[in-house]
């Protein structure tokens, strides 16, 4: 491998970890190059920037993500819809364990979540998000024919986000005033409970059921939210 390749990988590398620990906005280019012991014009050189470096990383995120994924559009139509909703929100939580790449992607697709940035509005605008597509295709097997699209997409973000405060507070989770034992049993157990939850949810159309009050999206398409006492 050439220099400038492994000049290039150690940038992302340390980039991914600084991007997962403190979001775009409060990564500082410094520590990267820091943490890569690299010069600082390097990102420039290499990237362009911070923007471009990070647009790769979550290009990189995406693709690694679509790899280590337990679900795909023809596992989703052939478990049940309850399982496709274990096997979504599993995916999410185990690689927290491990502590490794994916984990890190995760994390920094939960800062966005959280606070989405102009270069990640950017990246979805032109890429697809496995999540959200698998997301959208298991909601599609709880609600009715004919669900409204407004519907569907209320749906989707709110089972997308079940594991996100998990994934984004895990190093806090073990310290006051939690002070939780974070271990594989724990993750199993909160795998178990999330998906329990957002199955129930769910089944009962939650947001969606019934006992609906129409709301206004752009000033003119509207879409039902529940009344929840």
């Amino acid at each position: 491998m050439k220099i400038t390749e492994i000049t290039r990988q150690a940038l992302l590398d340390h980039a991914t970890d600084v991007f997962a620990e403190s979001g775009f906005d409060g990564a500082s280019v410094r520590e990267i190059t820091r943490r890569a012991t690299i010069n600082l014009a390097a990102i420039n050189y290499h990237f362009g920037g911070k923007e471009a470096l990070y647009r790769e990383v979550l290009r990189l995120a995406v693709d690694a993500l679509s790899d280590a994924s337990l679900l795909d559009e023809v596992t989703i139509d052939r478990v049940t819809r309850e399982e496709a909703v274990r096997l979504f929100i599993r995916q999410q939580v185990m690689p927290l364990l491990k502590h490794g790449q994916i984990s890190r992607y995760w994390r920094i697709f939960a800062w966005e979540t959280l606070s989405p940035t102009p270069v990640y509005r950017d990246f979805i605008a032109s890429e697809k998000l496995p999540i959200l597509d698998q997301a959208e295709k298991i909601v599609r097997r709880f609600l009715p024919d004919g669900a409204a699209r407004a519907e569907i997409t209320v749906a989707t973000i709110w089972l997308s986000n079940q594991a996100t405060p998990f994934i984004r507070h895990y190093d806090t989770l073990s310290k006051p005033p939690l002070s939780l034992k974070i271990d594989k049993s724990f993750i199993e157990q909160l795998a178990a409970d999330l998906s329990r939850m957002a199955i129930a949810g769910l089944n009962a159309r939650g947001l969606l059921g019934p006992d609906s009050i129409e709301c206004q999206v752009g000033g003119n398409e509207s879409f039902r939210l529940s009344n929840v006492s």
